[in-house]
């Protein structure tokens, strides 16, 4: 089991995003295009058939930007009309929000069968996924 082993910064725009899960799902690594799926809702089953539970911080949240930018390849707005058109045509749910890194850590812990992102560096109980180009 890989953890995120390091100390806690507050300074999110300096970190690094790590995509983590909870440690209920047994998948080590995701490819970019199951990534992307996850996160847009177009796969909501792990391989096993347990629900996929996604967690993100609000749009403007520097981490969340960082993470949409570089892990997802795409703006926060083009992820969020991308869960608007999702939910409004009844194909699935929008993530959760949270409003803060600890509450989304706290929930990545707490929630089987969760994903979401955090500052590499982190102490977590979730594990951290390795994100492969195929």
């Amino acid at each position: 089991m890989v953890l995120v082993l390091s100390t806690w910064s507050l300074n999110a725009q300096a970190d690094q995003t790590v995509v983590v899960i909870n440690p209920s799902v047994a998948k080590p690594t995701l490819t970019q295009v199951e990534l992307r799926q996850i996160f847009t809702g177009h796969l909501q089953y792990w391989e096993d058939g347990n629900k996929i539970h996604v967690f993100v911080l609000e749009d403007n949240d520097p981490l969340h930007k960082a993470f949409c930018r570089e892990t997802l390849k795409m703006f926060p707005y083009q992820l969020s009309r991308l869960w608007n058109q999702l939910t409004y045509s009844g194909q699935g749910v929008t993530p959760t929000r949270v409003s803060s890194k600890e509450e989304l850590i706290e929930r990545l812990e707490k929630t089987p069968g969760a994903i979401g992102y955090m500052p590499s560096g982190v102490v977590s109980k979730a594990r951290m996924v390795k994100v492969v180009s195929q």
